[in-house]
């Protein structure tokens, strides 16, 4: 899978927005539709490119011009007319280690963003949208938080792997710590539920996976859930909605990123 040629997406003049995929975290650029409270595994970072918008944490609602919001934490969105650069980190990501700092240990909190270079609106590059997420973490000026070594190979078994349930007391043998430890040291580590995490794992494969045509039932199989119920479930809790909503209804255009070399 690569990232969509630039004729191709000369030609996509009814799209809102593009989705930006890579494997440790994924950026949206356009507009989004507003959401009811959900529970993203991933950190999600929130700004608006050409004004304020609305967001409720916690069953809290603020207006901001930009957030940072840290994993497992009960959000929603009110976009208004405001068109939105959104980014999902992962847990374990160096992205959202190395922002991790601003919420100073709350569930979020609001972002400057003076002196910062926003992408622009039509941006369609996945170069220059990597670029422009390196630009917000050297502007926060943090070093990325420490991951522990044994944390840091679970989630990289999980990735490779990503079996169909956890086998818990398997992979806590394999970094040598028990069934116990392994769980708390993981949600200390990464702010979220070991089972949950693979979950995640699972809807960024659909994520990947998903093309037009395809059935849900056969990308919930492909991703590696056990049916379709289970795929629908996990996504309206983590997102409110299955994200492939947008494409289908040609919201969005997408952009693999990270897969194969970017041709813009």
């Amino acid at each position: 899978m690569q990232a969509e040629s630039s004729a191709n997406q000369s030609s996509d003049q009814g799209h809102k927005g593009t989705l930006f995929l890579w494997p440790d975290h994924w950026q949206v650029l356009g507009r989004l539709m507003p959401n009811r409270p959900h529970r993203h595994i991933s950190a999600s970072l929130l700004i608006g490119v050409d004004g304020p918008f609305r967001i409720c944490v916690d069953a809290i609602w603020r207006e901001t011009r930009a957030a940072i919001v840290a994993p497992d934490v009960s959000q929603a969105l009110d976009p208004g007319n405001t068109r939105l650069w959104g980014v999902q980190l992962d847990p374990d990501s160096i992205h959202w280690r190395s922002l991790k700092s601003l919420t100073a240990g709350k569930a979020s909190a609001d972002l400057s963003l003076s002196g910062l270079e926003l992408p622009g609106s039509g941006e369609h590059r996945c170069g220059a949208m990597a670029q422009s997420l390196a630009n917000v973490i050297a502007h926060s000026g943090h070093a990325p938080v420490e991951l522990d070594d044994r944390i840091a190979t679970v989630c990289r078994l999980l990735r490779e792997e990503l079996p169909e349930r956890l086998e818990l007391t398997s992979l806590a043998q394999r970094v040598e710590l028990s069934s116990s430890r392994l769980t708390h040291l993981f949600r200390q580590q990464t702010g979220v539920p070991l089972r949950r995490f693979l979950l995640h794992l699972k809807m960024n494969r659909a994520l990947a996976f998903w093309e037009p045509g395809k059935s849900v039932s056969r990308l919930a199989t492909e991703a590696g859930f056990y049916d379709q119920p289970h795929l629908v479930r996990t996504a309206r809790d983590m997102f409110d909605a299955l994200p492939s909503a947008y494409v289908t209804a040609g919201w969005f255009r997408v952009c693999r990123c990270g897969l194969a070399e970017d041709p813009g």
